[in-house]
């Protein structure tokens, strides 16, 4: 009778359990988003058109489940309870290291040397950023190139003895290389803040601190031979809820210190700005001149706030690719260009927006057959054709740039590791030129 009388009451509690995601959403509403999440958009029974909605079940049930009640407060209680048995992460984006370090799980392939680039997207994006430079110099412009370090390229230790770091040269290592031998200018900031006893990247978030973040401004401004001592200024300890903290525990409100500039910002805002994340984001600031373009990432949230202090106008842009237009729209005169080191791939698949260089090259009696169609679209730049084709890594050589041949006219077009992207004049005749076998030669449409 006991026996039975016990099962009786598991079963209402275990029921009673189920139904509190239901009741909690009556209560509280459905959960929100946590971190970076992006969630199932509730759905609609009838169609835009009129009909019924036959993924309407399934949809629902998607949104249900990033939605019930205590969602977020479940899936922290799950990744402390992992963290404190196991010693592991919850969350696929988020690795678990030693003595509280959190670490982005999509820099594990840098780190252990999984994603290694090779020869010609190296070349392809060392080469795309001279392309940039050439163009920013032929209106004026300053250039400036430079890479945020990942936490673990700058603070291994703290890493699972699990994983274990590559011997081999890094992708960043072996792209500064190229970046020389293409007379890229470039800002080391792996070197700059290597050399800093103090932490310049917070444990729990993937970036760098306020004091990391004046120590890579006053290396960038140093390099376009502006001096400047931001580093040196007066600090303060300041609570920072961490990215990786928010995706591992949703719920959870434990924040760490980090170096903060103590005094107010010299700059203001141009119209509203909602965050540090938006797309575009525009400064002025008083007793100060020049321009300033920068195309950066999630590192540029604090970096922009630094650098804008320095140029009377400054507009800072997270689009991908990077749009080359914006000079003409800002009159910059100094371009700079900031990613993150586990995104440096990105440089040799995603073209910069820009007009395609003329150049003066005699074009080629020897034509090779080879499998490449030029495609041709309309281009955001007015008065251009936006051309674009793929070409084999077994048809060009390595550090071979790519040239289209318009109505006569030789223009270099941006490469890829795919094949290659120009903004140039509607032609009726367009042929395609590469380094094939160390020779110069003219491609045969199929």
């Amino acid at each position: 009778m006991k026996k039975k009388i016990g099962n009786i009451l598991f079963c209402i509690l275990f029921c009673a359990l189920c139904l509190v995601p239901f009741l909690g959403m009556l209560l509280f509403g459905p959960s929100q988003a946590g971190s970076n999440e992006v969630l199932s958009k509730k759905p609609s029974l009838l169609e835009k058109s009129g009909g019924v909605n036959r993924d309407y079940l399934s949809e629902l049930s998607a949104w249900f489940g990033d939605h019930f009640a205590l969602r977020q407060e479940m899936i922290t209680a799950n990744a402390a309870m992992t963290a404190a048995v196991f010693q592991e992460s919850a969350a696929d984006n988020v690795i678990l290291g030693r003595n509280g370090w959190l670490y982005y799980g999509d820099t594990l392939a840098d780190f252990e040397g999984a994603a290694t680039m090779t020869e010609r997207q190296l070349w392809c994006a060392a080469h795309s950023l001279a392309l940039m430079q050439e163009y920013a110099a032929s209106r004026g412009c300053a250039f400036l190139f430079t890479v945020a370090p990942n936490k673990n390229t700058l603070y291994p230790d703290a890493m699972p003895d699990r994983y274990e770091a590559s011997a081999a040269a890094s992708n960043l290592d072996r792209l500064t290389a190229v970046l020389a031998e293409e007379g890229v200018a470039y800002c080391d900031l792996l070197s700059v803040l290597a050399r800093e006893k103090t932490p310049v990247y917070y444990k729990t978030d993937s970036h760098w601190t306020g004091y990391g973040s004046a120590l890579a401004h006053d290396a960038l401004l140093a390099a376009l031979g502006r001096e400047t001592h931001l580093a040196e200024e007066d600090f303060r300890m300041t609570p920072h809820l961490g990215d990786l903290y928010e995706m591992l525990y949703p719920a959870g409100r434990k924040t760490e210190d980090g170096l903060t500039l103590r005094r107010d910002r010299t700059f203001s805002y141009v119209g509203t700005v909602r965050g540090p994340d938006d797309l575009t984001i525009q400064t002025t600031a008083e007793d100060r001149t020049g321009s300033l373009l920068m195309f950066r990432d999630s590192f540029g949230n604090t970096l922009h706030a630094d650098l804008a202090e320095d140029f009377g106008t400054a507009l800072f842009s997270r689009s991908m690719p990077y749009d080359l237009t914006l000079l003409e729209q800002t009159q910059a005169d100094t371009l700079m260009v900031e990613i993150v080191e586990r995104n440096l791939v990105s440089l040799a698949e995603k073209p910069p927006v820009m007009p395609g260089l003329v150049r003066d090259l005699e074009i080629p009696v020897e034509t090779v057959p080879a499998q490449v169609q030029v495609e041709s679209a309309e281009s955001p730049i007015e008065g251009c054709v936006h051309y674009s084709g793929t070409l084999e890594a077994d048809q060009i050589d390595p550090n071979s740039p790519v040239w289209l041949v318009l109505d006569g006219t030789v223009y270099e077009a941006v490469p890829t590791a795919s094949g290659f992207s120009l903004h140039g004049p509607a032609a009726e005749q367009v042929s395609v030129l590469i380094h094939f076998g160390g020779r110069l030669v003219l491609l045969e449409e199929p």
